[in-house]
Protein backbone atom coordinates (compact mmCIF):
# COMPACT_ATOMS: atom_id res chain seq x y z
CA UNK A 1 0.00 0.00 0.00
CA UNK A 2 1.33 3.08 -1.24
CA UNK A 3 1.89 5.69 1.32
CA UNK A 4 1.08 9.49 1.30
CA UNK A 5 4.14 12.00 1.76
CA UNK A 6 3.10 14.29 4.48
CA UNK A 7 1.93 17.94 3.47
CA UNK A 8 2.82 21.20 5.24
CA UNK A 9 2.01 24.95 4.44
CA UNK A 10 4.56 27.37 5.99
CA UNK A 11 2.91 31.33 6.57
CA UNK A 12 3.81 33.62 7.63
CA UNK A 13 7.21 34.40 6.66
CA UNK A 14 9.67 36.56 4.88
CA UNK A 15 11.56 34.38 2.65
CA UNK A 16 15.64 34.66 2.04
CA UNK A 17 15.35 32.20 -0.07
CA UNK A 18 19.33 31.50 -0.93
CA UNK A 19 20.44 33.70 -3.81
CA UNK A 20 18.30 37.35 -2.97
CA UNK A 21 19.40 40.27 -2.23
CA UNK A 22 16.26 41.20 -0.33
CA UNK A 23 13.77 39.02 1.88
CA UNK A 24 10.67 38.04 -0.09
CA UNK A 25 7.31 39.24 0.94
CA UNK A 26 3.78 37.93 0.38
CA UNK A 27 4.86 34.05 -0.54
CA UNK A 28 4.12 31.03 1.44
CA UNK A 29 6.04 27.64 0.94
CA UNK A 30 4.48 23.88 0.16
CA UNK A 31 6.47 21.05 1.24
CA UNK A 32 5.42 17.08 0.36
CA UNK A 33 7.50 14.68 2.10
CA UNK A 34 11.39 15.54 2.48
CA UNK A 35 11.26 18.49 -0.17
CA UNK A 36 10.08 22.03 -1.44
CA UNK A 37 6.94 21.46 -3.91
CA UNK A 38 5.96 24.94 -4.59
CA UNK A 39 5.94 28.51 -3.53
CA UNK A 40 2.23 30.20 -3.90
CA UNK A 41 0.81 33.49 -3.18
CA UNK A 42 0.40 33.56 0.51
CA UNK A 43 -3.21 33.00 1.84
CA UNK A 44 -3.81 31.55 -1.46
CA UNK A 45 -4.34 28.13 -0.74
CA UNK A 46 -4.95 27.65 3.40
CA UNK A 47 -6.76 24.74 3.54
CA UNK A 48 -5.99 20.67 2.72
CA UNK A 49 -2.75 20.31 5.13
CA UNK A 50 -1.34 17.52 7.09
CA UNK A 51 0.39 20.76 9.43
CA UNK A 52 0.23 24.67 8.97
CA UNK A 53 3.76 26.18 10.47
CA UNK A 54 3.14 29.97 11.45
CA UNK A 55 6.02 31.39 11.21
CA UNK A 56 5.05 34.66 13.54
CA UNK A 57 6.81 36.72 10.93
CA UNK A 58 10.27 35.74 11.19
CA UNK A 59 12.36 35.17 8.48
CA UNK A 60 12.44 32.01 6.56
CA UNK A 61 15.36 30.51 4.72
CA UNK A 62 17.86 27.37 3.65
CA UNK A 63 19.25 25.28 6.27
CA UNK A 64 23.22 26.85 7.06
CA UNK A 65 26.26 24.50 5.54
CA UNK A 66 29.54 24.36 7.12
CA UNK A 67 31.94 23.32 4.24
CA UNK A 68 35.32 22.84 6.14
CA UNK A 69 34.47 21.21 9.74
CA UNK A 70 35.83 17.94 11.14
CA UNK A 71 33.15 16.59 13.55
CA UNK A 72 35.76 13.85 14.56
CA UNK A 73 38.44 16.26 16.20
CA UNK A 74 36.56 16.53 19.33
CA UNK A 75 39.66 16.55 21.29
CA UNK A 76 43.01 18.37 20.52
CA UNK A 77 45.20 16.15 17.94
CA UNK A 78 47.81 15.96 20.57
CA UNK A 79 45.27 13.91 22.27
CA UNK A 80 43.85 12.24 20.11
CA UNK A 81 47.02 10.44 19.09
CA UNK A 82 48.02 9.93 22.70
CA UNK A 83 45.51 9.67 25.24
CA UNK A 84 41.22 8.38 23.71
CA UNK A 85 39.97 5.31 22.29
CA UNK A 86 37.74 5.43 19.26
CA UNK A 87 34.60 4.16 20.76
CA UNK A 88 34.74 7.57 23.58
CA UNK A 89 35.79 9.82 20.32
CA UNK A 90 32.61 8.30 17.83
CA UNK A 91 30.35 9.38 21.43
CA UNK A 92 31.80 12.51 21.60
CA UNK A 93 31.56 13.45 17.69
CA UNK A 94 28.07 12.02 17.74
CA UNK A 95 26.95 14.59 20.51
CA UNK A 96 29.05 17.25 18.69
CA UNK A 97 27.05 16.43 15.20
CA UNK A 98 23.35 16.84 17.16
CA UNK A 99 24.44 20.34 18.87
CA UNK A 100 25.91 21.16 14.95
CA UNK A 101 22.08 20.55 13.59
CA UNK A 102 21.03 22.99 16.36
CA UNK A 103 23.46 25.71 15.79
CA UNK A 104 21.19 25.79 12.51
CA UNK A 105 23.70 23.92 10.32
CA UNK A 106 21.59 21.27 8.63
CA UNK A 107 24.58 20.32 6.40
CA UNK A 108 28.45 19.73 6.89
CA UNK A 109 31.22 18.89 4.51
CA UNK A 110 33.50 16.68 6.64
CA UNK A 111 37.23 17.14 5.47
CA UNK A 112 39.31 14.58 7.08
CA UNK A 113 38.31 12.31 10.08
CA UNK A 114 36.32 8.89 10.84
CA UNK A 115 32.94 10.54 10.11
CA UNK A 116 31.62 7.96 7.16
CA UNK A 117 29.93 5.31 10.12
CA UNK A 118 28.70 8.73 11.98
CA UNK A 119 26.93 9.83 8.35
CA UNK A 120 25.69 6.58 8.08
CA UNK A 121 23.73 6.55 11.21
CA UNK A 122 22.25 9.96 10.90
CA UNK A 123 21.04 8.73 7.62
CA UNK A 124 19.52 5.89 9.09
CA UNK A 125 17.99 7.56 11.99
CA UNK A 126 19.98 5.63 14.49
CA UNK A 127 21.35 9.33 15.62
CA UNK A 128 20.73 13.12 15.04
CA UNK A 129 22.81 15.84 13.17
CA UNK A 130 23.49 17.27 9.82
CA UNK A 131 23.67 15.52 6.05
CA UNK A 132 27.92 14.93 5.94
CA UNK A 133 30.23 15.03 3.34
CA UNK A 134 32.70 12.97 4.20
CA UNK A 135 36.52 12.40 3.09
CA UNK A 136 37.23 10.24 5.47
CA UNK A 137 40.79 9.70 6.04
CA UNK A 138 42.55 12.76 4.71
CA UNK A 139 46.05 11.82 2.84
CA UNK A 140 49.42 13.21 3.86
CA UNK A 141 52.92 12.79 2.74
CA UNK A 142 55.34 11.51 5.59
CA UNK A 143 56.23 14.81 7.55
CA UNK A 144 53.68 16.68 6.24
CA UNK A 145 50.69 18.33 7.89
CA UNK A 146 48.78 14.96 9.12
CA UNK A 147 51.93 13.44 10.19
CA UNK A 148 50.97 14.39 13.47
CA UNK A 149 53.19 11.58 15.09
CA UNK A 150 55.16 11.87 18.58
CA UNK A 151 58.47 13.27 17.49
CA UNK A 152 60.42 9.96 18.71
CA UNK A 153 57.78 7.57 16.80
CA UNK A 154 59.35 5.89 13.70
CA UNK A 155 57.38 5.06 10.45
CA UNK A 156 55.83 2.01 9.92
CA UNK A 157 57.68 1.33 7.14
CA UNK A 158 60.73 1.02 9.12
CA UNK A 159 59.86 -0.78 12.47
CA UNK A 160 56.56 -1.94 12.14
CA UNK A 161 55.05 1.04 14.02
CA UNK A 162 51.27 2.14 13.85
CA UNK A 163 50.66 5.41 13.19
CA UNK A 164 47.54 6.35 15.85
CA UNK A 165 46.07 9.17 13.78
CA UNK A 166 45.62 6.56 11.11
CA UNK A 167 44.50 3.86 13.34
CA UNK A 168 41.41 5.96 14.47
CA UNK A 169 41.03 6.92 10.56
CA UNK A 170 41.70 10.77 10.74
CA UNK A 171 45.05 10.62 8.28
CA UNK A 172 47.10 8.23 5.75
CA UNK A 173 50.93 8.73 5.04
CA UNK A 174 50.76 7.86 1.74
CA UNK A 175 54.37 8.74 -0.28
CA UNK A 176 54.84 8.69 -4.01
CA UNK A 177 52.31 8.21 -6.93
CA UNK A 178 51.04 4.58 -6.21
CA UNK A 179 50.94 5.24 -2.50
CA UNK A 180 48.65 8.05 -3.15
CA UNK A 181 46.68 6.45 -5.97
CA UNK A 182 45.83 3.31 -3.35
CA UNK A 183 44.97 5.56 -0.93
CA UNK A 184 42.78 7.69 -2.88
CA UNK A 185 41.17 3.81 -3.94
CA UNK A 186 40.63 2.97 -0.39
CA UNK A 187 39.01 6.36 0.12
CA UNK A 188 36.28 5.74 -2.95
CA UNK A 189 36.05 2.34 -1.39
CA UNK A 190 35.08 3.50 1.64
CA UNK A 191 32.59 5.96 -0.03
CA UNK A 192 33.47 9.06 0.13
CA UNK A 193 32.17 12.56 -1.22
CA UNK A 194 35.55 13.84 -1.69
CA UNK A 195 39.33 13.41 -1.40
CA UNK A 196 41.16 15.14 0.66
CA UNK A 197 44.87 16.19 0.61
CA UNK A 198 47.88 18.48 2.35
CA UNK A 199 49.85 19.91 -0.07
CA UNK A 200 50.65 22.86 2.27
CA UNK A 201 51.99 22.84 5.98
CA UNK A 202 49.50 23.28 9.04
CA UNK A 203 49.21 25.65 12.11
CA UNK A 204 48.19 22.54 14.39
CA UNK A 205 51.07 20.46 13.54
CA UNK A 206 53.74 20.71 15.32
CA UNK A 207 56.54 19.74 12.33
CA UNK A 208 55.86 21.03 9.51
CA UNK A 209 56.90 24.63 8.79
CA UNK A 210 53.58 26.69 7.39
CA UNK A 211 55.44 27.64 4.15
CA UNK A 212 56.34 23.94 3.53
CA UNK A 213 55.22 22.53 0.14
CA UNK A 214 54.33 19.06 0.11
CA UNK A 215 53.27 16.04 -2.41
CA UNK A 216 54.90 16.11 -5.79
CA UNK A 217 53.01 17.97 -8.70
CA UNK A 218 53.02 14.08 -10.10
CA UNK A 219 51.35 12.94 -6.49
CA UNK A 220 48.68 15.66 -6.69
CA UNK A 221 47.83 14.82 -10.18
CA UNK A 222 47.62 11.46 -9.14
CA UNK A 223 44.83 12.25 -6.91
CA UNK A 224 42.59 14.44 -9.27
CA UNK A 225 43.05 11.82 -11.88
CA UNK A 226 41.77 9.18 -9.09
CA UNK A 227 38.84 11.67 -7.86
CA UNK A 228 37.70 12.76 -11.21
CA UNK A 229 37.77 8.85 -12.74
CA UNK A 230 35.09 8.29 -10.12
CA UNK A 231 33.11 11.51 -10.64
CA UNK A 232 34.38 13.45 -7.72
CA UNK A 233 37.24 15.79 -6.79
CA UNK A 234 40.15 16.90 -4.86
CA UNK A 235 40.12 19.61 -1.50
CA UNK A 236 43.31 20.52 -0.94
CA UNK A 237 44.76 22.00 2.91
CA UNK A 238 47.37 24.28 2.14
CA UNK A 239 47.66 28.01 2.98
CA UNK A 240 51.14 29.32 1.36
CA UNK A 241 50.84 30.36 -1.92
CA UNK A 242 53.57 27.92 -3.76
CA UNK A 243 51.65 25.12 -2.27
CA UNK A 244 48.11 27.09 -3.91
CA UNK A 245 49.58 26.98 -7.19
CA UNK A 246 50.81 23.52 -7.05
CA UNK A 247 47.18 22.24 -6.33
CA UNK A 248 45.56 24.62 -8.88
CA UNK A 249 47.97 23.78 -11.85
CA UNK A 250 47.16 20.10 -10.97
CA UNK A 251 43.25 20.34 -10.60
CA UNK A 252 42.32 20.90 -7.23
CA UNK A 253 39.13 22.48 -7.12
CA UNK A 254 39.09 23.97 -3.61
CA UNK A 255 41.71 25.21 -1.61
CA UNK A 256 40.84 24.69 2.26
CA UNK A 257 42.20 27.95 4.06
CA UNK A 258 44.64 29.66 1.25
CA UNK A 259 45.41 32.86 3.35
CA UNK A 260 48.85 33.33 2.15
CA UNK A 261 47.50 33.47 -1.54
CA UNK A 262 49.26 36.09 -4.01
CA UNK A 263 47.14 38.19 -5.83
CA UNK A 264 48.37 36.96 -9.10
CA UNK A 265 47.22 33.13 -7.95
CA UNK A 266 43.64 34.70 -6.79
CA UNK A 267 42.96 35.58 -10.35
CA UNK A 268 44.33 32.01 -11.49
CA UNK A 269 42.33 30.65 -9.15
CA UNK A 270 39.38 32.31 -10.58
CA UNK A 271 40.24 31.67 -14.11
CA UNK A 272 40.80 27.86 -13.23
CA UNK A 273 36.89 28.40 -11.99
CA UNK A 274 38.11 26.86 -8.32
CA UNK A 275 36.71 27.32 -5.06
CA UNK A 276 38.50 29.03 -1.99
CA UNK A 277 37.41 27.92 1.52
CA UNK A 278 39.03 30.77 3.83
CA UNK A 279 38.00 31.34 7.69
CA UNK A 280 38.23 34.13 9.53
CA UNK A 281 36.78 33.72 13.12
CA UNK A 282 39.15 30.89 13.91
CA UNK A 283 42.36 32.83 12.71
CA UNK A 284 40.93 35.80 14.88
CA UNK A 285 42.61 36.49 18.26
CA UNK A 286 39.18 36.12 19.83
CA UNK A 287 39.50 32.90 18.57
CA UNK A 288 42.72 31.64 19.98
CA UNK A 289 43.96 33.59 22.97
CA UNK A 290 44.09 30.66 25.55
CA UNK A 291 42.83 27.69 23.06
CA UNK A 292 44.22 24.94 23.92
CA UNK A 293 43.97 23.82 20.21
CA UNK A 294 46.82 26.29 19.15
CA UNK A 295 48.45 26.46 22.76
CA UNK A 296 52.12 25.86 21.24
CA UNK A 297 54.23 29.20 20.48
CA UNK A 298 55.29 26.83 17.38
CA UNK A 299 51.32 26.71 16.88
CA UNK A 300 51.10 30.41 17.62
CA UNK A 301 53.52 31.24 15.54
CA UNK A 302 52.58 29.86 12.72
CA UNK A 303 48.36 30.75 13.45
CA UNK A 304 50.37 34.58 13.49
CA UNK A 305 51.54 34.05 9.79
CA UNK A 306 48.52 32.74 8.58
CA UNK A 307 46.51 35.56 10.34
CA UNK A 308 48.38 38.83 8.39
CA UNK A 309 47.65 37.33 5.48
CA UNK A 310 44.12 36.34 5.83
CA UNK A 311 43.11 40.19 5.11
CA UNK A 312 44.38 40.17 1.57
CA UNK A 313 43.22 36.86 1.42
CA UNK A 314 39.31 37.99 1.53
CA UNK A 315 40.00 41.60 0.06
CA UNK A 316 41.52 39.85 -3.22
CA UNK A 317 38.86 37.24 -3.50
CA UNK A 318 35.78 39.73 -3.36
CA UNK A 319 37.60 42.13 -6.20
CA UNK A 320 38.49 39.26 -8.80
CA UNK A 321 34.69 37.64 -8.39
CA UNK A 322 36.57 34.15 -6.88
CA UNK A 323 34.18 31.26 -5.94
CA UNK A 324 34.04 31.58 -1.84
CA UNK A 325 32.73 28.71 0.12
CA UNK A 326 31.71 29.71 3.84
CA UNK A 327 33.37 27.02 6.51
CA UNK A 328 34.82 27.64 10.21
CA UNK A 329 37.43 24.59 10.71
CA UNK A 330 36.40 25.15 14.46
CA UNK A 331 37.72 22.13 15.98
CA UNK A 332 39.08 20.19 19.48
CA UNK A 333 37.21 21.42 21.99
CA UNK A 334 33.04 22.02 23.15
CA UNK A 335 34.10 25.58 23.16
CA UNK A 336 35.02 25.82 19.98
CA UNK A 337 32.26 24.43 18.22
CA UNK A 338 29.80 26.36 20.36
CA UNK A 339 31.40 29.15 18.47
CA UNK A 340 30.70 28.54 15.06
CA UNK A 341 28.55 30.88 14.30
CA UNK A 342 31.26 33.97 15.08
CA UNK A 343 32.27 33.24 11.54
CA UNK A 344 28.96 35.55 10.49
CA UNK A 345 30.43 38.52 12.75
CA UNK A 346 33.87 38.24 11.54
CA UNK A 347 33.73 37.26 7.72
CA UNK A 348 30.76 40.60 8.16
CA UNK A 349 34.36 42.89 7.37
CA UNK A 350 34.10 41.48 4.42
CA UNK A 351 31.50 40.75 2.80
CA UNK A 352 27.99 42.59 3.28
CA UNK A 353 25.27 40.74 5.22
CA UNK A 354 23.50 39.18 2.18
CA UNK A 355 26.92 37.89 0.18
CA UNK A 356 27.69 36.20 3.36
CA UNK A 357 24.39 34.77 3.62
CA UNK A 358 24.66 33.68 0.03
CA UNK A 359 28.09 31.73 0.92
CA UNK A 360 26.41 29.92 3.66
CA UNK A 361 23.51 28.79 1.46
CA UNK A 362 23.14 28.08 -2.04
CA UNK A 363 26.85 28.95 -3.28
CA UNK A 364 28.10 26.07 -0.18
CA UNK A 365 25.21 24.29 -2.43
CA UNK A 366 26.91 24.97 -5.38
CA UNK A 367 30.25 23.37 -3.77
CA UNK A 368 29.01 20.74 -2.42
CA UNK A 369 27.42 19.58 -5.92
CA UNK A 370 31.13 19.07 -7.07
CA UNK A 371 31.15 15.33 -5.57
CA UNK A 372 28.81 14.67 -8.64
CA UNK A 373 28.80 10.63 -8.64
CA UNK A 374 29.63 10.34 -4.98
CA UNK A 375 27.27 12.89 -4.30
CA UNK A 376 25.84 11.44 -1.05
CA UNK A 377 22.41 13.17 -1.33
CA UNK A 378 21.83 13.29 -4.85
CA UNK A 379 18.00 13.72 -6.70
CA UNK A 380 17.23 17.43 -4.67
CA UNK A 381 19.25 21.26 -4.38
CA UNK A 382 20.90 21.91 -0.95
CA UNK A 383 21.08 25.99 -0.04
CA UNK A 384 17.86 27.24 -1.63
CA UNK A 385 14.54 27.99 -1.20
CA UNK A 386 12.81 26.70 -4.69
CA UNK A 387 10.29 23.78 -5.64
CA UNK A 388 12.07 20.09 -5.99
CA UNK A 389 14.88 21.32 -3.50
CA UNK A 390 15.47 19.34 -0.10
CA UNK A 391 13.23 20.38 2.95
CA UNK A 392 16.26 22.11 5.21
CA UNK A 393 14.77 24.42 6.30
CA UNK A 394 15.39 27.89 9.20
CA UNK A 395 13.23 30.51 10.77
CA UNK A 396 15.13 33.17 12.61
CA UNK A 397 13.53 35.67 14.27
CA UNK A 398 14.63 39.09 12.85
CA UNK A 399 16.04 40.08 9.61
CA UNK A 400 19.37 38.45 9.04
CA UNK A 401 20.38 40.75 5.80
CA UNK A 402 19.76 43.71 7.53
CA UNK A 403 21.31 42.04 10.91
CA UNK A 404 23.60 39.58 10.06
CA UNK A 405 24.35 39.26 14.11
CA UNK A 406 21.31 37.99 14.53
CA UNK A 407 22.86 35.07 13.76
CA UNK A 408 24.83 34.71 16.72
CA UNK A 409 22.22 33.76 18.86
CA UNK A 410 20.97 30.39 17.27
CA UNK A 411 19.51 29.06 20.48
CA UNK A 412 16.86 32.45 21.00
CA UNK A 413 16.81 33.28 17.25
CA UNK A 414 16.24 30.27 15.69
CA UNK A 415 12.67 29.12 16.26
CA UNK A 416 12.13 26.44 13.80
CA UNK A 417 15.17 23.85 11.98
CA UNK A 418 14.06 21.40 9.75
CA UNK A 419 16.06 19.08 8.31
CA UNK A 420 14.68 16.51 5.15
CA UNK A 421 11.01 17.70 5.83
CA UNK A 422 11.72 16.91 9.53
CA UNK A 423 11.26 19.28 12.62
CA UNK A 424 14.36 19.38 14.84
CA UNK A 425 13.43 22.29 16.70
CA UNK A 426 9.93 24.27 17.05
CA UNK A 427 9.71 27.23 19.52
CA UNK A 428 6.91 29.41 17.39
CA UNK A 429 4.31 28.40 19.91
Amino acid sequence: METKEKTTLINNVSIFNGTSDKLISGQDVVLVGNKIDKIIDAGSQEDGYDAVIDGGGGTLMPGLSDVHTHLALCKPPQELVNIYSWDYIGAIMTNEAERYLMRGFTTVRDVGGPTLGLKQAIDQGFATGPRIFSSGMGLAQTAGHGDMRNPNAYSKYFVGEHFRLTDLGYFVLADGVDEVRKACREALAKQVSQIKICTGGGVTSLTDPLYSVQYTPEEVAAAVDEATRYGTYVASHVHTDEGINVALDCGVKTIEHGLLIKEETMKKLVDKDAWIVPQSYVVSHEANDGNPVFADPIQKAKMDQARDGSANCFKWAKQYGAKVAWGTDMFGVRAAYDNTNLEFKTRSEYYSNAEQLKQVTSANGELLALSNLKHPYPGAKLGVIEPEAYADLLIVDGNPIEDILVMLDYENNFKLIMKDGKVYKNTLE
